[in-house]
């Protein structure tokens, strides 16, 4: 089924300027620590509960002091950022997404998909070339040696986007598998919305629409392994979570229940889908990396 498309509101310039601060310690494979819940990322809270904590710009995990949403954002004033290096995992969507690629190298990235044959293992040496890691449709689930050597990447400082919601099957919850250190899932059934519920969190700012298409809710299941703040909902239920930030030990992550926002058809014709992917990309990446700057 096509998303509603509602008209779009204007980039507000995220994609404008480079941007970087200082760097992240270096990835020491599957034996560096996990630090668990940082200071910084958000709170935990749900539907309301999330966006009343929000409205200060603040949130506040119980057991833990407050959070400061925009730490860690990128520093327009500073310069030498080094270009991001994105892998994305898996392989594309049902729909045309050929060109995402292409739209992230020309946004000043460097991106390549990886493990997309089922036999291919994951180590430490496939994740230490990126910073950011973009899991997309996996092609298997990830046994436990594999999910702990990602848990120590993203401690380390890695990046993570994750989207699902393919075909409607279990291959949809493969992602499951890593996202279990992070300590959020993707929960049946399949959802669809527009979502145009967000808590103010940078990933979200000046966000009104983004398409959600036959997706999944992203449920929290608790723990004090990372900070999560729900950052977007869906219509029915209200309390449906559509993203979660997160923020493990020096790495962050957004979790996404839908795949669209990486189809031709959304992010090449509505601004906001972009804006979007800006906005995730800047908060996601390590510090002393350049955000995102889209071809006009």
């Amino acid at each position: 089924m096509l998303p509603f498309h509602l008209l779009a509101a204007s980039l507000l310039g995220a994609g404008a300027l480079l941007a970087c601060s200082s760097s992240h310690p270096p990835f020491a494979g599957a034996g560096a620590g996990t630090s668990g819940a940082n200071n910084s990322g958000g709170n935990s809270g749900n539907g309301a509960g999330g966006a009343t904590a929000s409205e200060s710009g603040r949130g506040n995990v119980a057991g833990s002091p407050l959070l400061d949403l925009d730490a860690g954002q990128h520093d327009d004033s500073s310069a030498g950022c080094a270009r991001l290096n994105i892998g994305i995992l898996g392989n594309p969507g049902a729909n045309a997404s050929s060109n995402f690629q292409e739209w992230l190298e020309k946004s000043g990235t460097r991106a390549q998909r990886i493990q997309i044959n089922v036999d291919e293992p994951l180590t430490a040496a496939t994740l230490q070339p990126f910073d950011v890691v973009v899991l997309d449709w996996l092609t298997r689930e990830y046994t436990a040696e594999e999910t702990a050597t990602f848990a120590a990447w993203v401690s380390a400082g890695g990046g993570v986007a994750s989207m699902t919601g393919y075909n409607n099957s279990i291959s949809d919850f493969r992602a499951n598998s890593l996202l279990a250190p992070l300590r959020v899932a993707y929960a049946s059934p399949l959802r669809s919305g527009p979502v145009m519920n967000f808590v103010t969190h940078p990933v979200t700012a000046g966000l009104s629409y983004v398409t959600f298409n036959g997706g999944y809710a992203v449920s929290d299941l608790g723990g004090s392994e990372s900070t999560r703040t729900a950052i977007a909902f869906l219509p029915d239920p209200a309390d449906a979570v559509a993203g979660f930030a997160v923020q493990m030990g020096e790495g962050r992550a957004v979790v996404w229940g839908d795949e669209w926002i990486e189809f031709d058809s959304e992010w090449s014709t509505l601004p906001q889908i972009t804006q979007f992917w800006v906005q995730l990309f800047a908060w996601i990446a390590p510090n002393n990396t350049c955000a995102l700057t889209p071809p006009k």
